[in-house]
């Protein structure tokens, strides 16, 4: 029978196997003078009659303002796929496109963009997730999230970026292993991390991966002083994107998924999820307590916010970590050696929950070779359409305790 690990045993376990790492809701009032006071209309003035002109100058010129600050506000969340905490509401298909104009979806994460943005080649970067390494930087404006275990029941993410961003500082940086270089090829992205298992390397060199190892291109990365190694090694957009444009690398070569709007409806809230959103939780049972996943469902921006270990995860910035889309899917995996690194049926397909709007769906995963970008299917066999915004995939082991409303 599974012992249960005691607090000082998993410590020690962890420490061991990583080495010394005015609110947009405010309406814009309109403020009507409750009457006018009645000018005299004397002929010999004509003094009251310039008065009320003036007035009536001054109002419409107030209201015009009001008018333009207020679709100022609304195109600026639209574009960037967001609504601010103190919106009242979810920003409609129809809303979205009509207040930009002429805009076109990013091909990473369905958001509308200027045209000539929407495929900029993306960068996928390991980032740590060991206790001494929170809170991450850059982890809450990634346009994708892989999750899965690196080893001995210790988390690691993949991160993606469309390379539309300016983050002074992504990381901590960490090592690879097969299956996120796998997910990272199936982008054909820029692969960044610091070094990995032999395994990784090994994938790495054969199948030529695009990537960037910290080891051979120090000039790319830099170690943060004030933090403890190995947690302190860290990236930025503008290194990732002077890597990019070394190597003239400008469009991405992956085909996108499917987004509501042009080919599935708009987003739609589920009316069966509570004000509260406590229906729409989704748990995952991580085997390490520090590491266990809730991701709790605000109705009110039809997102999911990310708790981690008992606790809301956030960006060192103090964001909330967030996602429009949840998905899980069930990978077999096997450990391979004395650090517990594991070996991962990453290639093929296997089980699924789909989770968005408050709900989740069962279908499947399917990655047919390495090359190739893992999709999601319905039990119909048709692709899941996702909302616009970040999506967040965990991949797990089957008998890791995975609960969501269905």
């Amino acid at each position: 029978m599974k012992k249960t690990p005691t607090p000082k045993t998993r410590k020690r376990a962890i420490n061991k196997l990583s080495p010394p790492e005015p609110s947009r809701g405010t309406a814009i009032n309109q403020y009507y003078p409750k009457r006018f006071k009645t000018m005299k209309q004397n002929n010999g003035d004509k003094s009251g009659r310039v008065k009320w002109l003036w007035l009536s100058a001054i109002f419409a010129l107030a209201v015009l303002i009001a008018v333009l600050a207020r679709a100022a506000l609304m195109h600026g969340s639209v574009i960037h796929g967001k609504m601010d905490a103190g919106s009242s509401g979810k920003i409609s298909e129809r809303t979205e496109k009509k207040e930009c104009s002429g805009c076109v979806r990013r091909y990473i994460d369905g958001v509308y963009v200027s045209p000539g943005k929407e495929n900029p080649y993306p960068s996928a970067v390991i980032i740590e997730n060991h206790p001494d390494a929170r809170p991450q930087f850059g982890l809450s404006r990634a346009n994708l999230v892989y999750e899965a275990e690196a080893e001995g029941g210790i988390t690691r993410f993949l991160a993606v970026f469309s390379g539309g961003e300016n983050l002074d500082k992504i990381g901590p940086v960490r090592s690879a292993r097969p299956y996120f270089v796998g997910w990272a090829r199936g982008l054909s992205a820029l692969f960044a991390h610091s070094g990995g298992s032999p395994e990784a390397l090994a994938q790495i060199a054969k199948e030529n991966i695009f990537d960037l190892n910290e080891f051979y291109n120090e000039k790319y990365f830099w170690r943060d002083k004030s933090a403890r190694a190995p947690h302190n090694l860290f990236t930025s957009s503008e290194k990732l994107n002077e890597y990019l444009n070394l190597k003239q690398r400008k469009q991405g070569k992956f085909l996108s998924w499917r987004f509501k709007g042009g080919d599935g409806g708009r987003e739609e809230p589920s009316s069966e999820v509570s004000e509260s959103g406590s229906a729409g939780e989704i748990t995952i049972g991580f085997e390490l307590p520090e590491f266990a996943v809730k991701w709790k469902y605000d109705p009110r921006n039809n997102d999911y916010v990310r708790y981690m270990g008992g606790q809301a995860h956030k960006d060192a910035n103090g964001e909330n970590i967030r996602a429009k889309n949840v998905a899980v899917m069930y990978v077999k995996a096997r450990v391979v050696d004395e650090k517990l690194r594991l070996k991962m049926d990453y290639i093929g397909e296997g089980e699924a929950l789909v989770c968005l709007d408050g709900k989740c769906e069962k279908g499947e995963w399917r990655k047919k070779t390495d090359a190739s970008r893992v999709r999601f299917y319905e039990k119909n066999g048709e692709e899941f359409i996702f909302n616009a915004g970040a999506t967040w995939i965990e991949a797990v082991r089957p008998e890791i305790d995975v609960a969501a409303p269905l």
